[in-house]
């Protein structure tokens, strides 16, 4: 059981003066706040320290017990409470996620020399883990691939992805610059034909039922094992493909399947200073910006006070305001729209035939 060392320090002086006024006077503290921490102390041991029978103030056993345990408690809860506030003390992180293929050097590089004070944690997340770590809080902001479970979440879609086939380097298919997916139809697709829109439609392997009963690979290096070893195709991202390049596989991308989407989520409701703070960074806004009210930025200013207004500008005089005119001089009425300059003196255009 912990207990507050201070309580116990308080203990001490009542068991070895034996005297609530004395060791009150010695504490520096009033007698009845004394009393009651005593009285909390027994409650939460659950029995009591001091024989309450006797004429004058008397340990009771488990209170002498207590007496000669308290200075090494008290050095066991000094060293407790000196690294909770030493942890409490700690910058809290800035947690981010994102899945395979996104790459988010850029955002983070900002944030870092921005906020060289505030601890970045950045994590690696398949993407079936995408939207759970977010929602048990294990990060503050996710990078994730679109489509996802929207529920209590807010997004911001960031940009497209193209849809690349991976086939092996000496699969027909390779010396193609780009396919459609009719292309693929004779194909095998290692992956779960769910994951392919269209492809329960026109693959020969599912119109004809002829699909091998073979168990789906467990990530994309396993994916891509198959397809090298020419047992069939697999589509990815471009993206993740990059990611996983290898030589004995090819990428071509697939011209009629849908883009993916990456984009920013994080927990609805009201966003803390630090996330708002990181979707400005991701949408660009400026350090300087007054949207930007994270950690380091100054806020703007509050709505109750006034900006001070501009003065009019004074039109401008002189040889600068005036081209070509007198020091001092007004400067020239601007001809009106739609009406023809005047023509210049004799000799100032060149005559037809000169």
């Amino acid at each position: 059981m912990d207990i507050d060392p201070t309580t116990l320090r308080w203990f001490s002086a009542v068991a070895t003066e034996l005297h609530f006024g004395r060791a009150a006077l010695s504490l520096g503290i009033a007698r009845t706040r004394l009393s009651k921490a005593v009285v909390d102390l027994e409650a939460q041991l659950g029995y009591p320290l001091f024989d309450r029978e006797q004429p004058s103030t008397q340990l009771t056993d488990a209170g002498r017990s207590l007496l000669e345990a308290a200075p090494e408690l008290i050095v066991a809860a000094d060293e407790r409470a000196a690294i909770a506030a030493e942890e409490a003390a700690r910058p809290v992180p800035f947690r981010i996620s994102f899945v395979p293929g996104v790459t988010i050097t850029k955002w983070t590089t900002e944030w870092e020399a921005r906020h060289p004070d505030v601890p970045l944690v950045v994590v690696p997340t398949p993407g079936d883990e995408a939207v759970s770590v977010l929602r048990e809080s294990a990060v503050d902001v996710a990078f994730v691939r679109l489509p996802i479970d929207r529920d209590a979440l807010s997004a911001i879609r960031l940009y497209d992805e193209v849809p690349v086939v991976v086939v092996a380097k000496d699969n027909p298919l390779s010396v193609l610059e780009e396919v459609r997916l009719a292309e693929l139809a004779d194909e095998h697709l290692v992956q779960h034909p769910d994951e392919v829109e269209g492809w329960s439609e026109i693959a020969t392997e599912m119109i004809e039922g002829t699909r091998p009963d073979l168990p789906e690979p467990a990530s994309v290096e396993d994916a891509l094992d198959l397809v090298a070893a020419g047992t069939g195709i697999v589509v990815l991202p471009h993206s993740v493909a990059r990611l996983h390049a290898r030589k004995d596989v090819v990428a071509r991308p697939v011209l009629d399947l849908p883009e993916t989407q990456i984009a920013l989520c994080w927990l609805t409701g009201d966003p803390s200073d630090r996330i708002e703070e990181f979707i400005g960074i991701v949408r660009g806004r400026r350090a300087t910006s007054s949207r930007a009210a994270g950690p380091g930025v100054s806020p703007k200013p509050s709505t109750g006070e006034k900006a001070p207004k501009a003065e009019p500008k004074k039109p401008r005089t002189g040889a600068k305001g005036a081209k070509g005119g007198a020091k001092g001089a007004a400067a020239k009425t601007p001809r009106p729209l739609g009406t023809a300059r005047k023509p210049r003196p004799s000799g100032g255009y060149r005559q037809k035939g000169r």
